[in-house]
Order: C-alpha cells, then sequence, then structure tokens
C-alpha cells in the first residue's frame, strides 16, 4: 500500500512537471483532455504500478483546470503594432510589439480592427508577424468560438455588454 502511493506521488510529480512544460504551447483545456486519455489507457493495464502511475498521470491531467481558472492568455506576440487588451486586473492597456502580458485577458484589438476578439478562460492566443490574431496548438478556437461565444466581436456585441470596459477597448479598434 505504501508503494502504491509512493508510485502514485511520484507520478502525480512528474507528469505535473512534464505537462507544464507544454504550458506555452498546448492549451490547459488540451493538456488536460490528453493527459485523462492516456490515463484510461493505463489504468486498463493488468500491472498495478502501470494502473498507479495512470492515476498520478489522472491527478496532473485535472490540474490543468487551474490554469483554466485563471483566464485566457496571450503566449506569443510576434506582431510588430500596438495591441489593446483588456487586462482582467488593469482594465485596458497597450501591449508593445514582441511584450506578452503576464496577466490574464478577457479580449484584444489593435486599431483598425473595428471590434474586439474575446478571449475566454483557459484559451491561448498568439499574435503572428502579419498582426493576425490565431490560437494555440489544442481545443482553444473550438471552446472558445463554439462553447464560450468567443472570438471576434462586432460593435453591436460590444453595446450589449454591461461591462463598459468593452466599450473601452472596442474605442481603440477604430
Amino acid at each position: 500500500m505504501k508503494k502504491n502511493r509512493l508510485t502514485i506521488t511520484s507520478s502525480s510529480i512528474v507528469s505535473y512537471a512534464g505537462i507544464k512544460t507544454l504550458e506555452n504551447k498546448i492549451d490547459p483545456y488540451t493538456r488536460m483532455s490528453l493527459g485523462l486519455l492516456a490515463t484510461v489507457g493505463l489504468s486498463l493495464s493488468e500491472n498495478q504500478t502501470t494502473r498507479n502511475i495512470g492515476l498520478g498521470l489522472g491527478i496532473a491531467s485535472l490540474l490543468q483546470l487551474l490554469d483554466i481558472k485563471k483566464g485566457g492568455k496571450i503566449t506569443r506576440n510576434d506582431s510588430n503594432i500596438q495591441f489593446y487588451i483588456l487586462d482582467e486586473n488593469q482594465g485596458v492597456t497597450i501591449l508593445e510589439p514582441g511584450q506578452t502580458p503576464s496577466n490574464s485577458i478577457d479580449g484584444l484589438t489593435f486599431k483598425g480592427l473595428n471590434g474586439v476578439f474575446k478571449v475566454s478562460d483557459g484559451v491561448y492566443v498568439e499574435l503572428g508577424t502579419d498582426n493576425s490574431i490565431n490560437y494555440s496548438f489544442g481545443f482553444g478556437k473550438l471552446i472558445n468560438q463554439n462553447l464560450r461565444s468567443g472570438g471576434y466581436k462586432s460593435k453591436q456585441w460590444v453595446d450589449q455588454q454591461a461591462d463598459l470596459r468593452w466599450k473601452e477597448l472596442h474605442s481603440k479598434s477604430i
């Protein structure tokens, strides 16, 4: 029993560290899903040690829920223009070319977009060299656009929001 706990604990720690190395490349929805899928596969093993490793991986995968709770994130900024972001803590701020914010974001825009881009919790975006807004690898686009009503939003959507920070962000896009 003590050996099983040690295996599960060790596996959880190593798995969590391994999963976190992918943090800026793969969104937390995908990290969690792939980890849980591997957990199911390992739990089907007849070998108790393999099942314990799978349980540790499952625990580490579920901990990705903490990253989802932290909010949306810009993981890379290769743009050559200023972006304006709706920071969860500081409101609308300027993001200079090459900078990535340390805080979570709710949305972003740039002059000429004539709208805002809503980023849901746990969704990671990258700003391209052509000033495009792209999703990081994973399920982020599916979650943001289909399940959480994120993505590009027009002035009509902005006008319906009770949070006036969206109107301030939109004004930067014109």
